[in-house]
């Protein structure tokens, strides 16, 4: 691949970010007139004003508000703001007033397509509008990121916590379904009215070796539908082992001497 052609594809992937970083307004149409807000939190003013998607605007109103280096006396923030009106004169600074009362930082900027009316001042307020719109849809965005991070982290967390669950889980299983198994041998021996020296020992056999599962690799949903199965396998165990125990009870109580 040539250094053109990747460059080429650099500076067409930047676009695309860039593009993806920019959100917008409904638009307002009023007596042929068409008012689009832009809002970007990392797009510098004129790179937002030289976007292709609204060349043909008449006017591109745009204000910008980020954090100053300097440090104030009392350490409280201090913010850099300006506007450009860009032909629609006192536009620019309704837009700057915006993102200080939205207390955010980036650009803003409002499209307008001239329709050949004359609004009068209620092109403010469709400025206005719009630039709020469009830092509400980047608001919106935000908050929906962060939910989305902290389920994906509180999934993972459930992952882990699952996987490590899911192995002692098999490990119990293993050695709850030997010791059933021993004890209904126990009572069943008991039962038939071998003598007491031929039972084995009611000590749990150790666990054989069995294949370890990687749960890691398997979907969250999977994780907790098998958690369940294997809480009603122990369940089922116990009832076993439990049965097997009373069965052996009855079996070795010692008969009653006849009055």
């Amino acid at each position: 691949m040539s250094l053109k052609r990747k460059h080429d594809e650099q500076r067409e992937d930047d676009g695309k970010e860039e593009h993806n970083n920019v959100f917008r307004s409904s638009p307002i149409e009023d007596r042929a007139s068409t008012f689009i807000g832009y809002f970007s939190p990392t797009l510098k003013p004129k790179d937002l004003q030289n976007l292709a998607e609204f060349q043909s605007a008449s006017h591109k109103i745009v204000a910008w508000r980020r954090e100053s280096n300097q440090q104030s006396i009392n350490k409280s923030k201090q913010y850099v703001t300006g506007c450009d009106d860009d032909g629609e004169k006192f536009a620019g600074k309704k837009v700057e007033k915006v993102l200080e009362y939205s207390n955010v930082e980036g650009a803003c900027l409002v499209a307008r397509w001239y329709g050949g009316v004359l609004l009068g001042p209620v092109r403010f307020t469709h400025i206005e509008t719009c630039a709020k719109n469009a830092i509400s849809a980047w608001k919106e965005h935000e908050q929906e990121s962060r939910m989305k991070k902290r389920r994906l982290a509180e999934d993972e967390a459930m992952r882990t916590r699952l996987c490590k669950t899911l192995v002692e889980r098999d490990q119990s299983i293993t050695v709850l379904r030997e010791l059933a198994a021993s004890k209904e041998l126990m009572a069943k021996k008991a039962k038939d009215g071998l003598e007491k020296e031929t039972l084995p020992s009611s000590d749990p056999p150790k666990p054989g070796a069995n294949p370890t599962i990687d749960y890691t690799a398997m979907p969250l949903d999977r994780l907790k539908a098998l958690e369940k199965a294997r809480d009603a396998t122990l369940g089922f165990l116990l009832k076993r082992i439990d049965k097997a125990e009373a069965e052996l009870s009855v079996e070795q109580k010692p008969a009653e001497e006849p009055p």
